[in-house]
């Protein structure tokens, strides 16, 4: 039970990475057989699954769900092997397709007609227990011989597609080759040769594959579907930590941003909220770390004709936070005494640079050794 729901936990996440993917870009044909795949996978474990649960499995035909799941990885299978022959050899993957479904059908009828040939009471007998029922048992070897061809050759156009590529997916479809060898040489043609042995030799639980090679199909399924998501996951991982280096800034922008727009409230486009409130945001961090930066520097350039002298980050934080409470106090007063000048001026172009500046000055705006309040 623990390496199916493994296996289909596995497939869960890669479809529904693939189908936000697709979701945000509905007409790339690649992703759209990507997807397909991976929600073929899906159904298939599911109704694999569907079998363990309680209450569920005595509503269903006896056996058929295995049935169904057999049928949809042919079919499966077919379209991964010819999704990567035309990353290969695009001008061979028409004719390529046509066998590769061609086999497809052909399994799924042998499975479907050992299936309704097997007796009613055997048909949901699982690898384990099928050791007594002939037709259960040919039903398992006309399986595992499709899966154990169709797992070697897509591993080995995994890794051909691999070799022929320069970009991040190269790493993708080596784990993912990896993955469909460990089912192929772990599983798959262990199970052809018990079975096999079974039928011709009548030796039950040959090689006591029966305890080993389920395991090592979970395995197999599980870095598969890691090769598949690796690049959503590392892509992912990236938008994680610009997001929370974006949630950090802004955060530490806070002081300075509070003070310029409590004094000059018409540069901030929305009004200022609580620290614990702005604490709970978490949609377009980006952009509000970019609004906040903007709205700093119209501050400073606001408060500029109140500041007694040039404010630079070289100047020790005390400093620089003397000097803009002194201009915060004398622009409440309206008193001016210089004009218009850039304050804590950027040293390079760029918005890094200047947001590099402004966060050393809100740090000592908000106080030397001391946390910057939340937000």
């Amino acid at each position: 039970m623990l390496p199916n729901v493994l296996m289909w936990l596995a497939a869960t996440i890669a479809a529904l990475w693939k189908i936000s993917q697709l979701a945000r870009a509905p007409h790339d044909k690649g992703l759209r057989a990507v997807t397909a795949c991976t929600v073929l996978v899906l159904i298939a474990l599911s109704a694999q699954l569907v079998v363990s649960v309680p209450g569920v499995a005595g509503r269903v035909s006896h056996g058929l769900p295995k049935l169904i799941q057999n049928v949809i990885l042919t079919f499966f299978f077919a379209l991964l092997i010819v999704l990567l022959q035309a990353a290969i050899a695009p001008a061979r993957a028409g004719m390529r397709g046509y066998t590769e479904v061609g086999l497809a059908l052909l399994t799924s009828v042998a499975l479907t007609a050992a299936f309704v040939a097997t007796t009613p009471g055997a048909r949901g007998a699982s690898y384990q227990d099928a050791g007594g029922f002939t037709g259960a048992l040919v039903f398992y070897l006309i399986g595992n011989l499709y899966m154990a061809y169709a797992t070697s050759r897509g591993a080995y156009l995994a890794w051909a597609a691999a070799e022929r590529s320069h970009s991040q997916a190269r790493l993708s479809l080596r784990v993912a080759a990896v993955g469909l060898m460990v089912c192929c040489l772990g599983t798959h043609v262990p199970r052809v040769v018990a079975v096999a042995g079974g039928l011709t030799l009548n030796v039950p639980g040959l090689l006591g594959v029966a305890v080993w090679t389920t395991p090592l199909l979970a395995i197999g399924i599980s870095v598969f579907c890691l090769g598949i998501g690796y690049p959503g996951a590392r892509t992912g991982a990236m938008k994680a930590r610009l997001w929370l280096e974006a949630r950090r800034q802004h955060r530490q922008l806070r002081p300075l941003w509070l003070a310029v727009t409590t004094q000059f409230p018409n540069i901030a486009l929305f009004p200022p909220d609580s620290a614990l409130r702005e604490a709970f945001r978490v949609r377009q961090m980006r952009l509000r770390l970019y609004r906040r930066v903007i709205e700093c520097r119209d501050g400073l350039v606001c408060l500029s004709p109140f500041v007694e002298e040039p404010i630079d980050v070289s100047q020790p934080p005390e400093r620089q936070s003397k000097l803009i409470g002194d201009a915060l106090v004398r622009s409440a007063q309206g008193k001016e005494i210089g004009t218009t000048m850039v304050l804590a001026a950027p040293r390079a172009a760029g918005m890094e640079a200047d947001t590099r500046e402004l966060l050393a000055l809100s740090r000592a705006l908000g106080g030397v050794g001391r946390g910057t309040p939340s937000g």
